[in-house]
Order: C-alpha cells, then structure tokens, then sequence
C-alpha cells in the first residue's frame, strides 16, 4: 500500500466519531484532528456559510441550537415517522420528502432543509480532511463500523454519505467485531489459532448493543445480539441533569427544566463531570450563568453517581443476561469480554460485568481506550484488505459468505471414560476442517475405532442449602440465601457415523499413527477420513449431518 493510498478506520457514531489508522511500526491508534480530539464530536454547526464540526460545534448546541445538528448518524435510513430527537439534539427534525432533514438558518433570513443523509455526507467530508491532514497524504480508502442493528437502508445511506463526502468505503463491518479485532483475540497465531467466546458489550451515547461472537480459526461467527436504543452514556447524563437541576432550584429557586438553552449549557456540563467521575473520586459541575445571569457550581462524588445509577446498570444487566439466554451460554462458558463505546470506561460497570461473569477464566478487556476500540479495528482490517482488488473483496463480504452457517451443536467423540471429548465446537463458521492424530492402544490391535456424535449443550444448575447459624435464645434466626453451582457440560446425543480402520503396523501399542480429518460444508455434508500413516488402508465416510 502506498503512503497516498492509505486506508483508514472510521466508527462514525450517534455522538462522537473517531478515526483509526495504522502506525508505520504496524500499531492501531486513533488520530487527532486540528483541535486535537481524539474523540470529534459528531456534530455540524454552520457559520454563516463556513461550517464547523466537533467541539467547536457542540459548544453552539446551546448557543445557536437553530444553525447547528447533532445526532444526525441516528436518522439516517429511516422514514420521518421512524425518526426522534435524541437527547442532546440542536435543530429539530423536519420531513422532507417524508425522510428526516433538518432546516438551517444561515445570514439574510436564508433557510435550507438538508436531509440527514446530506448532513452526514457534509461532516464526514470534514473527517476525511482531519485524516489527510494528520496523515499528510490523502485518503484512498476507509473501512467503517456499523451497530449490528443497522439495516440495509441505514447501510446504504452511510456509503452513499461516505461516498459524497470523498470516501471510498472499502469495507463495512459491525461494531462487535471490530471491538474484537482491535484485541487480536482469536487472530494471536496461524498454526494454532485459539477457539474463544466472546461477548462485546458496546454502551455508547444513546444505545447498548451486546454481542455474542465465537472466534474459531479465527473467523467470526455472531452466535446472538441483543440492544436497547433507549440506554446509554445519555441515560447518565439524564441523571446528572436532573440532580443538579434540583439543586440548582434549592439554591437560586429558578427552575431550568423547561429552559431548552439552559438544559443544553448543563448537558455539556455532565458530560465533562461523568468522563472525570470515571478517574476520579470526585468532580465538579460548573456553568457560567446557567440561567437569569447566575452561574453554577457544585460536585458530586463517585459512590453517589454510582447509587443514582443503580437502575441503569440493572437495566445494562438485563440486556447482557437476554443475550446470553438467546446464546444458550452460562456466563461461565465466555472467555472474553470486550468493553467499547464512551460510556463502557465507567469503572461500576465493570464490577457489574463481574457479578454476571464470576468465572475466574472470564478474561474482562478494559486495556484499550473503549472509545476507541473499534475505530482500532476497523484500522487493523483496512491494513488487511488494503492490497486486495475491489472485486475480490465485493466477493468475500457478500452474504453468502460473510453470512456463513456455523455448528449449532459441539462435534466429538465419547472415551472410555463415556465422556465426551469436543472436536468441532458448537458455533464453528462452515465449511470447516479438523484434523488430529491417535495411536493403537494395545499390542497387536487389528482395527481402529471411531465413533462421532453430536453433542447437547446442558447447563446444570444445583442448589445447596446453607447449613443452619445458631442463635442465641430469643434472636430471629439467620436465613442466608442458598448456594447456585452452576455447570455446563456437553452429553453424547445422536451418532453421526461410525468408522473402522485395518491397521498394517500394531504389533505393538502406540506403533500406528492414525490420522483423521473430519470436514463439514456449507451444507453441513459431515465427512470423514481416516488413514494409518505408516500404514496404506484408508477410510472414507458421508453423512448428512444435522449440525
């Protein structure tokens, strides 16, 4: 890839967009543009006839509410029926020609409707500029992040803004897997790539999307998602604005909740408070004259933040637990768990992650900056397909293949132990190989022996009750809840092909080295080979699986 051919990763979000590259020591990192924001606030605000984005924009949210839109990502490739004003939002939605737009006042009593499509081609023309003017080279192409949520109307509205905006959109891939990429989890060797469970818990400005993906081979496959477009990092700003609005109110007696100027001066506001609560202990709130020419300045402490959001992240619980039944996944049976979006860095949402994801395996990924994970990712997947023809990629992410099939049961063989040993797990992309090894077990055996099963996924739950705390006479006794032990374990189900091998080289155990390859298609055609690699009989089995 040349230096004026470089290819760049955009997560263009609802509140805040970042961008991501790759350094020249081959190291994903997210750029800064002329202000310095890593983090450029997704918002556009027009000057007369100059436009403005960032935080220069986001400062006109209360000032000029008229000539400035923020939260534009959100409407597009929907109806004007389908449309809402989000928290935080400066100029109202109007219809055009029954889409969502936004009508702009500018110099001379001008007015334009621009639709959100036109809008976001305007601001992300703005990024490319940071991106080629950080890169001292220009952009030949762009790998963006889509919410697994998005439809193909909101799809096709990103490239086509993308497109007009001078981006050549490379490829389009979902947030969760860029999340996951940008940790090379699954993608750490070729020779011996690592099987893992991961779940990706996004919680961005104004949504929360959680993923549940299988890495095998290192390939992706989306076993289940699950998102709630009304929580998010607003949902505890909401509840910022709310405690020092009443404060506010006890300590000036004016009441700012119908005051759409001030609301948006004190929503800035929160903003900053919760980053820092997410550092430390404590942190001011401070607005010059919030209201009838009064400033305000308070603090709140982190415990107190926590105890006010205690059903918001209830809520962010919910969510993860549907998922997890929608995977028919213990929270024990996960590897990982990655943190992305804005709002994931607040340290109690972590320790909520642990009280659902107690197993000491489960590994919970906080190294990166969540904010800027997946722009990351996307970076590390451009550097990837930045060599490859246009039309070799078109091939490789049409739905026939990015939209694979995978095992919806673990594939394996039962010991003489009677349990069962997992060859190809549950959620594995098709088609799919495995290929291992064995040896005779005893002297001057004739055959060898195998016998493939699915398996069925069954998580055991026992109770245990906690023995009984002596009191002392005339003391309520102590009832303590009981104990949960959960455990997963995967019982032999239906046979799926039996084989037996003659053997040249047993006269002794462990002289013959039996080599099987299992294959399953697209189609989910299970076949099995099994040859004696010091010997020459060979066996060949089909079988219409029901993976």
């Amino acid at each position: 890839m040349s230096e004026s051919n470089a290819v760049i990763g955009i997560n263009f979000g609802t509140c805040y967009t970042s961008i991501g590259y790759v350094t020249k020591e081959g190291r994903a990192d997210c750029l800064a543009n002329e202000e310095g924001d890593r983090q450029i606030a997704s918002v556009l605000a027009f000057h007369g006839e100059e436009e403005v984005v960032g935080s220069q924009a986001k400062s006109d949210i209360a000032r000029h509410p008229q000539t400035t839109v923020a939260n534009f990502r959100a409407a597009l490739g929907k109806t004007y029926a389908e449309s809402e004003n989000l928290a935080g939002s400066a100029a109202p939605i109007v219809e055009k020609e029954g889409m969502p737009a936004y009508q702009i006042s500018l110099p001379e009593d001008k007015k334009i409707v621009l639709s959100a499509q036109e809008i976001s081609a305007k601001f992300l023309r703005h990024i490319r500029e940071s991106a080629e003017a950080f890169l001292g080279t220009s952009i030949g192409g762009a790998v963006m992040a889509v919410p697994s949520y998005f439809t193909e109307k909101q799809r096709e509205e990103l490239v086509s803004a993308a497109e007009a905006a001078g981006i050549k959109v490379i490829q389009l891939i979902q947030e969760s897997a860029a999340a996951v990429l940008a940790y090379g989890i699954g993608q750490k060797t070729i020779k011996n790539p690592e099987d893992k469970t991961v779940v990706v818990c996004d919680l961005g400005g104004h949504s929360f999307d959680v993923t549940v993906l299988t890495v095998r081979s290192g390939i992706y496959s989306i076993l289940a998602t699950a998102h709630d477009t009304k929580l998010g990092g607003s949902s505890f700003d909401d509840l910022l604005i709310n405690h020092f609005t009443a404060e506010f109110k006890k300590k000036s007696k004016v009441d700012i909740t119908e005051n759409k100027k001030a609301s948006a001066k004190l929503r800035n506001a929160v903003e900053v408070t919760k980053k820092m609560l997410s550092s430390a202990s404590s942190a001011p709130c401070f607005v010059e004259s919030l209201a009838e020419g009064l400033d305000f300045h308070s603090t709140i402490n982190r415990m107190r933040f926590e105890i006010m959001s205690n059903k918001v992240f209830g809520k962010l619980q919910e969510t993860i637990r549907e998922v997890l039944a929608k995977a028919d996944l213990d929270p024990s049976e996960v590897d990982e768990v990655v943190l992305a979006g804005g709002s994931a860095r607040i340290p109690k949402f972590a320790v909520k992650l642990r009280e659902t994801f107690t197993s000491e395996h489960t590994n919970v990924r906080s190294e990166l900056e969540s904010d800027e994970i997946v722009a990351r990712g996307c970076a590390i997947q451009g550097s990837l397909v930045a060599g490859f023809d246009k039309e070799d990629i078109d091939a490789s992410i049409h739905p026939v293949v990015t939209l694979a099939p995978h095992t919806s049961k673990d594939i394996g063989l039962v010991n003489a132990n009677g349990e069962f040993v997992t060859l190809i797990p549950r959620g594995t992309a098709l088609p799919a190989r495995r290929t291992f090894e064995f040896s005779n077990a005893a002297d001057n055996q004739t055959h060898a022996y195998l016998n493939l099963h699915e398996g069925d996924h069954v998580i055991e739950k026992t109770e245990i009750k906690p023995e009984p705390i002596e009191v002392e006479e005339g003391e309520e006794p102590i009832e303590e809840e009981p104990e949960i032990v959960t455990k997963v374990i995967v019982k032999p189900a239906a046979q799926l092909v039996e084989a037996a091998l003659p053997l040249d080289k047993s006269q002794k155990a462990k002289a013959s080295k039996i080599e099987v390859q299992i294959t399953i298609d697209a189609s989910k055609k299970l076949s099995l080979v099994m040859r004696e690699k010091n010997g020459s009989n060979v066996v060949k089995a089909e079988v219409a699986g029901k993976q």
